[in-house]
């Protein structure tokens, strides 16, 4: 019994780059946990590759809603300040809302984007595979 209800539980959470959903960019993948924070990887609307820090969210997979987060990119950006996500400074980075479609995994989701603190202007779906 105990095996099969530990079965069950492995079986119902996703491992890390496991969780990817389909967007006109390409696709996004749930990268890792870190400092509380979920990190997916994405390819941002200016065409360059992007990370997604998502605060609060490491590891819930059953209780998703909409939640503020911030990006940082690989393009040249415009940002008078640069942000670092443990490599390179970058001038290409912003805020970001991403908005779960239902709480639990797997579900789709609408990311929303800003550049440096300006409003979010850009946005686009991602679909759960």
């Amino acid at each position: 019994m105990f095996r099969a209800l530990s079965l069950a539980a492995l079986l119902a959470t996703p491992a890390l780059g496991d969780e990817v959903w389909d967007s006109a960019q390409g696709p996004v993948v749930y990268e890792e946990d870190t400092g509380g924070a979920a990190v997916l990887s994405f390819t941002h609307p200016n065409g360059y590759p992007a990370r997604l820090v998502i605060p609060g969210l490491a590891g819930n997979y059953q209780d998703r809603a909409v939640h503020r987060a911030f990006w940082v990119g690989q393009g040249p950006g415009t940002c008078f300040a640069a942000m670092s996500l443990g490599g390179q400074p970058s001038h290409d980075w912003g805020e970001a809302l991403i908005s779960f479609d239902r709480p639990a995994f797997p579900t789709s989701f609408t990311l929303s984007l800003g550049d440096c603190f300006g409003p979010m202007a850009t946005s686009f779906r991602a679909l759960a595979r």
